[in-house]
């Protein structure tokens, strides 16, 4: 047998591998939605109807989705197991009451799991429109689960004008701690040991003192989550009025888990003397198309994209100008070998701040 006819045979026993691995329902992704207001009367970047909320979870039942608890499959993920196909997490950040109102009886009549995410003084205070202990044991009765969002949902990333850097870890390990203690004096059981960053910032420094607290984080970027994903950083597809609408919602939640490699140094904060930060990746072997990545950043579209060499391996993504004060992010999707309508994503958050240095306003 020539080479070439052993690479054929070889190729086959894999496709056919795949196959067998696909309708045996394994899959190597999942993804994670991010709510906030289920409400008509809530801000739209953060809110969805209640009307459009129960067309997703419509979709979700009708197109044979598996909507599966927060930790189950992060644990499944992280072990390098394989999830179900077609798994989706459903998840809430902040606590609003339109949670308990209007998402969790649709959650529930399903018997579907979701995670909520809580900022532990919004449930202790008179702060308005978040729910309180009681309801959030409620919550807890119907199929939820509890997370940590930090104590007073502060911009962990900044420092204070004139904090030390050990004044700096101290404050953020306060925040992280007192909530993840008073959670569990209130709510037990319905914990989970995940952190969903406020406002979805982070970097390498917070990261690591995450990880010294033995939990797991979830961020605000776009993407599925797989076994080869950030733990201390895993994708969420935001979902909210302008970006909720069926076609965008059943492509997102078809997504898969780009499988790259960071190189180079992490960072997220933009700096002066480049306001046109690159990204350099190397993608990693996977059931996608490397020639037909293409990157975009916020608010500018497509990216600029410097292949290193010939063999789609290595690249570096630089957007077409310098990017705005906030948060803005690189998404990075490649089309699915085998499966039509299938994208794998990856993407990367930058904070900028403001041209006089001051940080910019929520």
């Amino acid at each position: 047998m020539t080479r070439l006819h052993l690479a054929v045979v070889l190729a086959v026993i894999v496709a056919s591998t795949i196959g067998t691995q696909r309708s045996a329902g394994a899959a190597d992704s999942a993804v994670i939605l991010l709510y906030h207001h289920v409400d008509t009367s809530t801000p739209a970047s953060t809110s969805v109807t209640p009307e459009q909320f129960e067309a997703h979870l419509d979709h979700l039942n009708d197109e044979g989705y598996r909507v599966r608890p927060l930790l189950e499959v992060l644990n499944t993920l992280r072990a390098g197991e394989a999830v179900e196909e077609k798994t989706v997490v459903i998840t809430f950040d902040d606590g609003y009451v339109s949670i308990l109102q209007s998402a969790m009886p649709m959650l529930r009549n399903r018997g579907w799991p979701f995670s909520v995410f809580i900022s532990s003084d919004y449930a202790s205070g008179d702060y308005g429109g978040y729910m309180d202990w009681d309801q959030l044991r409620e919550l807890a009765e119907s199929g939820a689960t509890i997370g940590n969002h930090t104590r007073t949902h502060t911009h962990l990333v900044r420092r204070l004008e004139g904090e030390s850097e050990s004044a700096w870890r101290e404050r953020v390990l306060a925040e992280i701690e007192d909530s993840s203690n008073r959670l569990s004096e209130e709510l037990g059981d319905a914990v989970v040991p995940v952190l969903a960053y406020p406002f979805g910032e982070y970097d390498s420094a917070i990261k690591a003192i995450v990880d010294d607290l033995g939990l797991l984080a979830l961020g605000q970027h776009s993407g599925a989550a797989g076994s080869g994903s950030d733990f201390l950083a895993l994708p969420r597809f935001p979902v909210a009025s302008g970006y909720d609408d069926l076609d965008d919602f059943a492509e997102r939640i078809r997504s898969r888990a780009l499988p790259v490699q960071l190189v180079g140094a992490e960072t997220h904060l933009v700096d002066d003397s480049d306001s046109r930060p690159s990204l350099r990746l190397r993608l990693l072997p996977g059931d996608y198309r490397a020639d037909s990545l293409a990157c975009y950043a916020t608010a500018q579209g497509v990216m600029e994209i410097d292949w290193l060499g010939n063999n789609f391996e290595e690249l570096v993504a630089r957007p077409q100008a310098p990017l705005r004060p906030g948060r803005s992010k690189y998404n990075c999707t490649a089309a699915s070998r085998s499966e039509t309508g299938v994208y794998y994503w990856f993407s990367y958050l930058w904070m900028r701040k403001n041209d006089d240095g001051s940080w910019y306003a929520e």
